[in-house]
């Protein structure tokens, strides 16, 4: 029995919601799992987030089922880059619209395999045997100067720059989204923007995942969770529940 629910929360700081989250599967028990975190001022921040989950969502909804992996990972780089041309074009046509951009992470699941991709520092984990690990690297600054060797992570923590994407959907640098492939047999998928995993450590966010709970009391107490530590940012939330007995 597969469980899967997304969310997302305003948080208790910001007056807009950025964040978009969403989950769909298809006739063959494929599913999409995306999670967007929108920036830029007069609203495009929220605009860009939705446009480009829309444009995920439609993408996935108007083809047939994938056959084999190497369609999966092809659809996803290429709704990606399309996506990315999409945001560039609407702030081309309105300069209110100027430096409009989201980040995604996006994980398609079929035949107990998920891919998954991403831009920016929305993240995907995987709980397997009460251990959570992180799967995407966060495309930031901080993130580059830790890999360097320039700072630690522990430096990196608390970076005054740990918010500079080094890429980003509708951004001028080059994108280059991640394709990660790996089995999904006993476990489950996280989703998040960093409004989540900025006010939760891991150890958080495992005794959540832990309990037993159905799928969407799950994301809520996450939410939950991360508004009662403060709630500075908008809370993007989507799991896949894989594993067995649940």
């Amino acid at each position: 029995m597969m469980n899967y629910y997304a969310k997302t929360d305003i948080g208790k700081v910001r007056s807009k919601n950025q964040d978009q989250a969403s989950i769909i599967v298809n006739i063959k028990d494929q599913i999409v799992a995306v999670v967007c975190d929108g920036m830029g001022g007069h609203r495009s921040g929220e605009i860009a987030s939705r446009v480009v989950m829309e444009h995920v969502i439609s993408c996935f909804n108007c083809i047939p089922p994938f056959d084999n992996d190497s369609e999966v990972k092809k659809w996803l780089m290429e709704t990606i880059n399309e996506a990315d041309i999409i945001v560039k074009k609407m702030a081309m046509q309105n300069i209110e619209h100027n430096g409009m951009g989201t980040t995604i992470v996006v994980a398609v699941f079929m035949n107990d395999m998920l891919y998954i991709s991403h831009v920016g520092d929305s993240r995907a984990y995987i709980l397997k045997n009460a251990k959570l690990v992180q799967v995407t690297k966060d495309h930031t600054l901080v993130n580059e100067l830790i890999e360097r060797g320039a700072i630690s992570e522990e430096e990196g923590k608390n970076h005054s720059q740990k918010h500079v994407l080094m890429q980003a959907i509708g951004a001028e640098t080059n994108l280059n989204p991640s394709l990660i492939e790996l089995e999904f047999a006993d476990s489950l998928l996280l989703l998040c923007s960093d409004g989540l995993y900025n006010c939760l450590d891991e150890t958080m966010i495992v005794e959540v995942l832990s309990k037993d709970l159905k799928v969407p009391k799950m994301v809520d107490e996450l939410i939950d969770l991360a508004n009662e530590h403060g709630g500075y940012d908008n809370i993007a939330v989507a799991i896949i529940d894989n594993r067995e007995g649940k």
